[in-house]
């Protein structure tokens, strides 16, 4: 029997707190850091069901030996380039 794993994806509403020592700092934050306190409110939670996948811990994965082109085959490019222009 093998194993399955569910996704979710979802939203949720939330506060976040951070303490800055002056104005400036608090002003350049664009985004809380990982010393902010964040707040999730459970009353908007929703979860919406994505896919299941079945994983299989068997499976013969393919090796990547990191390097873009391992064979050394020529390659062909398939598509040309379009041509974008407008005339007037």
């Amino acid at each position: 029997m093998g194993k399955y794993e569910k996704f979710w994806s979802g939203s949720v509403s939330f506060s976040a707190t951070e303490m800055f020592k002056d104005l400036n700092a608090a002003a350049k934050a664009g985004v809380p850091s990982s010393a902010a306190k964040i707040v999730v409110s459970e009353k908007t939670l929703s979860y919406d069901f994505q896919r299941i996948k079945e994983v299989d811990p068997n499976a013969d994965t393919l090796q990547t030996s990191g390097r873009k082109n391992p064979d050394k085959k020529e390659r062909e490019k398939v598509s040309k380039p379009k041509n974008n222009e407008t005339s007037k």
